[in-house]
């Protein structure tokens, strides 16, 4: 089992994997539903199934708010079902033979609802106007990492960073011919998230260095060689910041995993102003505090939502799709 995120609070917006990954799928179940209709209680379901079957699997997490999924995917069956309502929305490609879609809606008693639209248009409206000024600051931290890339870039051998990159590449071993793009690490309500389920079994290389030299590192490696997974940077999604292939790992950062070895691109050259890009690099991380301080405010204003919602729906309505989705996907 591991955990990533498929979307992700970016300086570019929301950024969705969703599309990319349920290409490769056999089957795809899409959940429709509102807040509080019961999407994530009904895949940490499936996902115990899997478990008490003995299948390996990923479970997707909301960046909005870990504690809740927003898909899984049995990789034994190359079978996903994934929350497929905004922002995250995912369209239908082979409709009833690979892709199925179950409105969890449906279990809502409409009577139970009756006066309550004024409120919910309020929190919603509300919990858009935070997700604006969210995006607002991130974007602000996004140009601040873009200022330290110019900064870092004045004194820093590319080159010589490229070659070595050449080099690393030239040594993996991929087992397909398409890279994977995946987000082990989100800005989420609670500050960033991450998770290292990926280097798990794996030779873990730390690379240090600059931002930037990073970035060219890894984007030379991504460009040279195919079969990769790609962990993307949650603020600039264009910026890879680490990758697997097969049994090795190049990482940022390892977290409780210890690394086997180190990558230094510092002996590359560091000859910038290094002030200059630490106060850039500050000021990317106090505008994503402020960007972590709206999603808070967000979350509240989903949970009223919720707290709404869920006192109107049937769970039991749900039970019954749910036997319909595992004879779907466990086939």
């Amino acid at each position: 089992m591991e955990r990533y995120f498929l979307g992700n609070n970016s300086g570019y917006g929301f950024f969705n994997l969703y599309e990319n990954e349920l290409k490769s799928t056999n089957k795809t179940v899409l959940l429709k539903g509102g807040s509080g209709t019961g999407k994530s209680s009904l895949l940490k379901k499936i996902a115990k199934k899997a478990k008490a079957m003995g299948l390996d699997y990923e479970l997707w997490f909301c960046s909005g708010d870990p504690q809740s999924l927003d898909g899984i995917y049995l990789k034994d069956k190359k079978a996903a079902v994934v929350d497929a309502t905004a922002p995250h929305a995912s369209g239908v490609d082979i409709p009833v033979i690979k892709d199925v879609i179950f409105d969890l809606a449906q279990s809502l008693d409409e009577s139970k609802l009756k006066g309550m639209r004024q409120d919910i248009e309020k929190y919603m409206k509300c919990k858009k106007q935070h997700f604006m000024r969210v995006y607002q600051h991130l974007k602000s931290a996004l140009c601040h990492l873009y200022n330290q890339f110019e900064i870092e870039k004045q004194g820093v051998d590319e080159d010589k960073i490229r070659a070595y990159a050449s080099s690393v590449a030239r040594d993996l071993k991929p087992v397909t011919d398409k890279n994977r793009s995946l987000f082990a690490r989100a800005i989420c309500p609670a500050g960033e998230s991450e998770y290292f389920d990926h280097l798990r079994g794996k030779k873990v290389v730390l690379v240090k260095g600059c931002a930037y030299a990073k970035k060219v590192f890894f984007d030379e490696i991504s460009r040279l060689r195919k079969g990769l997974t790609l962990f993307l940077s949650p603020l600039d999604p264009k910026t890879c910041e680490g990758i697997a292939c097969g049994d090795v790992a190049y990482v940022e950062n390892a977290g409780h995993f210890a690394n086997d070895s180190i990558v230094d691109l510092g002996v590359f050259g560091e000859r910038f102003n290094k002030d200059d890009s630490i106060e850039e690099a500050n000021n990317a991380i106090m505008q994503t505090a402020f960007a972590v301080e709206r999603l808070n405010k967000a979350r509240e204003a989903h949970m009223k939502v919720e707290n709404i919602f869920v006192p109107a729906m049937d769970f039991s309505n749900n039970e019954k799709m749910l036997d319909k989705i595992n004879e779907f996907i466990f086939e």
